[in-house]
């Protein structure tokens, strides 16, 4: 279908070229666009006769054939094999052959250049309504992801892991998507999408292993951002990635993003990171993740004896010491190092708390445990 706005901008860009009359008609013979204003909107039989017959071009010679069609040269405009209209060249057919064959040849690659940006609007029409339904719709209905899928021609049964980039500068996000689908190995079935002026979402495509391999998600990631890694590294582009959880259920893509989102909530990241340093992946923090969601109330009901215990300055201390052993796993002399205080004082301070709770947890698992949950529930 021609629409009669493009029909007549072609025509008043055409006329510049040339003096010949132009008509463009509709599928139903009707005149859309003219050189001459007064024939807009009157019927033309021969365009009639092409649209609804076989032939592509119909020859007029002489003015008396078809009442109110002037001698000259009709020709079918064909996109991808079907008449979308007729174009008229108004003159002897004998010295406007060719005239007609170029006119006709310049509708179409025009309609075909606007049918493209049409698909292309529509496919990301398409592909932002599914994201959508991916990252914000909790519970949403997966025959309707599954048919918005199959339309965007996305396989469900592949496995992806979700990588959500959050731009710490000024660079465009449009530059870190064009930068990632730059990568090696980046395929038409990994799902990618700018979310908004700070982050970026790659859903990206984990290849089945080989017989006897297990799936190395780690290496996988890594090895798919190295090449942006390296890049953003000479631009001096500044930007954190986080890595959720794998799903080969569009139904659970929605809890994988929330894993990023998670991280991105605890670890913003900083300006003087490089490299490698830039992506955190939610495995390395499921145990805080799964601390966090405890209920905050439990926890309180639990050790409220403990935390009545611990004075104002003891709380602090206890929570800068604590956290730094579990940033540490554990390791004095590193914990030593994070809070900047010597070994032989954080030793004291390790001594104290284990008075204190008769609990030993560098050597017992269960009161490691114990001593994690507690520093939790004084958090706020």
């Amino acid at each position: 279908m021609i629409r009669p706005e493009m029909a007549r901008k072609f025509i008043d860009q055409i006329t510049e070229y040339t003096e010949y009359n132009i008509n463009i008609m509709d599928e139903s013979g009707v005149i859309i666009a003219s050189r001459d204003p007064r024939r807009v909107g009157t019927y033309h039989e021969a365009a009639d006769r092409i649209i609804r017959g076989k032939e592509e071009i119909v020859v007029i010679e002489d003015d008396k054939i078809y009442p109110g069609v002037l001698p000259g040269i009709n020709m079918a405009i064909m996109v991808n094999g079907k008449k979308e209209g007729v174009v008229g060249v108004t003159g002897d057919p004998n010295h406007i052959r060719e005239v007609a064959m170029v006119t006709r040849l310049a509708i179409e690659a025009m309609l075909k250049y606007e049918k493209q940006q049409e698909d292309i609007l529509l496919r990301q029409g398409r592909k932002e309504t599914f994201f959508h339904l991916l990252t914000r719709i909790e519970g949403a209905d997966p025959s309707e992801l599954r048919a918005a899928a199959r339309v965007l021609e996305y396989d469900e049964s592949i496995l992806r892991i979700p990588i959500l980039c959050r731009i710490l500068d000024n660079t465009s996000p449009d530059r870190i998507l064009e930068a990632l689908r730059a990568n090696d190995g980046h395929w038409i079935q990994d799902l990618s999408t700018v979310l908004d002026e700070n982050h970026v979402l790659v859903f990206r495509t984990i290849r089945k292993p080989g017989a006897g391999r297990s799936y190395h998600l780690r290496e996988a990631v890594l090895s798919y951002l190295d090449r942006t890694l390296r890049r953003m590294d000479r631009g001096g582009v500044q930007a954190v990635f986080y890595v959720g959880t794998p799903q080969n259920s569009f139904s659970q893509y929605i809890y994988a993003y929330q894993h990023c989102k998670w991280m991105e909530g605890r670890y913003r990241g900083g300006k003087d990171l490089t490299g490698e340093d830039r992506v955190r992946f939610f495995y390395d923090h499921t145990q805080e993740y799964f601390y966090s969601v405890l209920p905050r109330e439990e926890l309180h009901r639990v050790f409220f004896q403990y935390s009545r215990q611990l004075q104002r300055e003891d709380r602090k201390q206890f929570i800068e010491a604590v956290g730094a052993l579990i940033e540490t796993n554990f390791n004095l002399t590193e914990a030593a190092k994070r809070l900047y205080i010597h070994k032989n004082t954080m030793l004291y301070r390790y001594n104290k708390l284990k008075d204190m709770l008769d609990i030993d947890p560098i050597r017992v698992a269960a009161d490691r445990t114990f001593l994690i949950l507690l520093y939790h529930s004084l958090q706020n």
